[in-house]
């Protein structure tokens, strides 16, 4: 009797590893650009928008935060892990 198997891959977790900390890296510069200039009122934070999109790009504007922003990064990096090859069924005998 055949049984499908879930495996896990180190491609796809370097490679949604890899995107969680480009986007950790940008969020800090982000605020350590913010902590220097007092004038600033946020137009940094545009550069995290590619690490967001398509998905806050359909969020409604009540919607919009800080949590949601970050939960599309996070739903991107899940698709990156799939992407990558980390969720590949194997049939197991």
């Amino acid at each position: 009797m055949k049984s499908l198997v879930l495996q896990k891959s180190k491609t796809g977790f370097i490679a949604a590893a890899l995107f969680l900390l480009a986007f950790l890296g940008v969020l800090a510069w982000i605020f350590f650009v913010a902590s220097k200039n007092p004038a600033d009122s946020g137009e940094s934070g545009i550069l995290l928008l590619p690490f967001a999109v398509p998905w806050v790009m359909w969020l409604p504007v009540e919607w919009l935060g800080p949590w949601a922003a970050v939960l599309c990064v996070l739903l991107n990096a899940v698709i990156i892990y799939v992407l990558f090859g980390g969720l590949r069924l194997k049939t197991r005998v």
